[in-house]
């Protein structure tokens, strides 16, 4: 029972670890992005009138109020320098106010207050790796320290042809950083909506349209609600949502949380067959008993129904009493982090219990050794018998 107890309780326990790191890196990767984006089905910009569109479609004034804001955003690369360092190639996240309904960026910042222009010149935010590749040392320490200047290929110009003209330049103020994960913060700047536009000379286009939905909706069925007027949409648009973005990385973890669980069920079985050593010995411990009772009439079903309803009682046991130990491991991690992570953007080794592991994992205890123990008496009480 004991062995049995300690297996359920380590696979409540790693379930909810995968449950907890899924938790944060789906927070984390979408830091940037807001729970539902419109995007080109074809080519990589839209019109404004995309946007306008979905405010008609699905705004605050509309018949079907479900998003907020639609917040014109765009990503585009661009070459940034700062002082006499080398060029770094970079992607610039373009975003005005309304995109802070949606996002939850500020949390990342280091100011924890999103600025988009300080002293008539454009801020830009820094992801950390980028600072420290620019060779950027502190933040906020005035233009004179950390004005960078961010280069982009003129729309309809050849590289070949015009070479160094072929580019323009802009210069923006490294107001403040953020910091997300390795993976963003050495690829992302933030800027103001307006300074893209004049760096990448869009004028009345954008990449995409991200949409701040109101509380309470889940943004899967928004999205599901959103697709079947799409049609009418002033140009080919496709909805996409958050999970859908970090899809590689969500099937990812699943898959590793599913194939610990099949690994861990090996152990399980293991684990039964302690159980079944366990009944073996009882059973030969009372054949004389079994043989007297089978001859006072006790039948050879009834004999074989009170070891198996034993076997499975022991498994039930453990696994209940596993399942509440593994429930208040997680309850405790959850509760005061006792596994904690120095140096890390979360304090504590995250973790989340979900029901369905729970019951996956009591499921599987009883009927493996239910099954296992039943088989084993079953056979083992005829060959006593006879």
């Amino acid at each position: 029972m004991f062995v049995i107890a300690a297996v359920t309780a380590a696979m409540i326990a790693v379930l909810s670890a995968f449950n907890g790191i899924e938790s944060v890196v789906t927070e984390l990767f979408g830091t940037l992005d807001a729970p539902i984006a419109l995007v080109p089905v074809t080519g990589t910009l839209l019109s404004d009138e995309v946007g306008d569109w979905a405010m008609a479609q699905w705004g605050p004034e509309s018949e079907s109020p479900i998003i907020l804001a639609a917040a014109p955003v765009i990503e585009e690369e661009s070459v940034a320098a700062f002082g006499t360092g080398a060029p770094l190639v970079i992607t610039l996240l373009a975003f005005d106010s309304l995109f802070l309904q949606g996002a939850p960026i500020e949390r990342a910042l280091k100011s924890k207050k999103w600025l988009p222009e300080l002293h008539d010149i454009p801020c830009v935010t820094l992801g950390i790796g980028v600072r420290n590749m620019l060779g950027i040392g502190r933040i906020n320490e005035g233009p004179e320290h950390a004005l960078i200047r961010f280069k982009a290929p003129i729309r309809g110009k050849k590289l070949s042809k015009h070479r160094e003209r072929a580019f323009q330049s802009r210069e923006a103020l490294g107001c403040d950083a953020f910091s997300i994960n390795a993976d963003l913060d050495s690829r992302y700047v933030l800027a103001p909506l307006a300074f893209a536009q004049d760096l990448f000379g869009l004028d009345g286009s954008v990449s995409r349209f991200e949409l701040a939905i109101a509380p309470g909706l889940s943004e899967d069925e928004i999205a599901l609600q959103m697709r079947e007027s799409i049609a009418a949409a002033p140009q080919p648009i496709r909805v996409r949502t958050r999970s859908e973005k970090n899809q590689l990385i969500t099937q990812t973890n699943r898959a590793e949380k599913w194939a610990t669980f099949v690994i861990l069920s090996f152990i399980l079985i293991v684990a039964a067959f302690n159980v079944m050593a366990s009944l073996t010995m009882l059973l030969l411990d009372k054949r004389e008993d079994m043989a007297v009772l089978h001859a006072m009439g006790l039948s050879g079903w009834r004999l074989e129904q009170v070891f198996s309803l034993q076997g499975l009682l022991i498994n039930t046991v453990g696994g209940t009493i596993g399942a509440l130990v593994g429930i208040i491991l997680v309850w405790g991690q959850q509760t005061f982090g006792w596994v904690q992570l120095q140096g890390s953007v979360i304090p504590a080794y995250p973790v989340q219990l979900e029901w369905t592991d729970v019951i996956s994992t009591l499921a599987i205890v009883i009927v493996i050794g239910g099954v296992g123990s039943g088989w084993m008496v079953r056979r083992l009480v005829r060959r006593l018998l006879n």
